[in-house]
């Protein structure tokens, strides 16, 4: 377990701490909040509390923020074991930091932390991003102060405490320039680009859908095909551009799109929707109570979704794709539609909840 630790020996105050971690998609959103509320609060510190996953701790340190990595277990015959060692690294994190709020964004590292904050009566506002909470945040959800959401859900009783906020982005996605991405991608621009990714780990069944009718695309548009870590192939064609993982240059490859293929992330969904980018959203199914599945029925209710199951992909991918590019007026309409999946001040509602969470510790001293 490594700890990077804060730059300054005296730390301001208020202190945030946000926890969430095992892919981009939990730690890009938290930067989103704290880029907001640095602004409301500039005499505030941060501290990011992620998992060993690969791409955490590097996508930090891009951003030169503050962090702890710890391990947390997911559910096991071994859990309980694993769970104390996990809880003790969580209280030792919490004493190091001594925040004065939790910002919980989901996933299995958030966990022990949040119940080792309850203990200590911290405040948590925690945020879901899915149509359906995974486990850790279904628990999580219990000890909260605030409870963010990206969808809003009718199954669910209003409460004081729960909140449709969206989904936040960091600005900096919607502010790419098109002729940059397509100087990194080496396109032309001439013909419409499609963008393909899978998420931070990458879609093995997207890749080998794409490769088996690569050349009949290339036919009608160019590529930019994020492959995912270790999912790159040898495919050399004009018109096609892949990387294996992309961070700062996502703005400007999304600046270039006109049309992405995706899995049903919410992260990148809400990219795609802040970007106006129409969306071909492929869930990948039966993982995390299928939130993949039900994040993209509500974006295909949009009209700037399209949904297909991977299982149609041989049949209907290329098609739905030959379909869009020909089709100007569509595109257009999708690219107007899939703004309503999101919010564009998600980040400043949310940041607001926790300054008005810390007013209220102020209040009650």
């Amino acid at each position: 377990m490594h700890q990077n630790p804060m730059p300054n020996a005296q730390r301001p105050t208020p202190n945030i701490l946000f926890v969430g971690g095992g892919s981009v998609g939990h730690i890009a959103p938290s930067i989103a909040v704290w880029e907001e509320l640095k602004k409301m609060l500039p005499d505030s510190s941060a501290h990011f509390v992620c998992s060993p996953r690969r791409d955490d701790a590097p996508f930090l340190e891009k951003y030169g923020l503050s962090y702890t990595v710890t391990d947390a277990p997911r559910l096991s015959l071994m859990f309980p074991l694993k769970f104390f060692g996990a809880l003790k690294h969580a209280r030792k994190i919490l004493d190091t930091q001594k925040p004065d709020v939790i910002f919980s964004k989901g996933g299995y590292v958030s966990l022990p932390l949040c119940f080792a904050a309850k203990k200590k009566g911290i405040p948590i506002v925690m945020h879901e991003s899915d149509a359906v909470s995974g486990r850790a945040n279904s628990i999580v959800s219990r000890w909260a102060t605030a409870i963010c959401t990206s969808f809003p859900d009718n199954r669910q009783p209003t409460t004081d405490n729960r909140q449709h906020t969206g989904n936040p982005v960091r600005k900096a996605i919607t502010q790419g320039s098109r002729e940059e991405g397509l100087r990194i991608a080496g396109l032309s621009g001439q013909k419409p680009i499609l963008l393909i990714t899978g998420g931070s780990q990458g879609a093995e069944a997207i890749n080998k859908a794409v490769e088996s009718i690569l050349k009949d695309l290339l036919l009608r548009c160019n590529i930019i095909h994020i492959t995912g870590r270790g999912k790159g192939n040898n495919h050399e064609a004009e018109g096609y551009f892949q990387m294996e993982f992309a961070t700062k240059e996502l703005p400007d490859l999304y600046a270039c799109t006109d049309i992405a293929i995706s899995r049903g992330g919410a992260n990148a969904l809400t990219d795609f929707s802040v970007c106006g980018i129409p969306t071909i959203v492929i869930p990948l199914r039966g993982k995390g109570h299928d939130h993949q599945y039900k994040n993209a029925i509500l974006a295909e209710e949009t009209g700037g979704c399209i949904h297909l199951e991977q299982s149609d992909l041989n049949a209907k991918l290329l098609s739905t794709v030959h379909e869009l590019v020909s089709d100007e007026d569509k595109l257009k309409e999708m690219s107007a539609n899939i703004g309503k999946l999101s919010s564009s001040d998600a980040a400043v509602q949310i940041a607001k909840i926790i300054a008005q969470t810390l007013d209220s510790l102020v209040a009650h001293q």
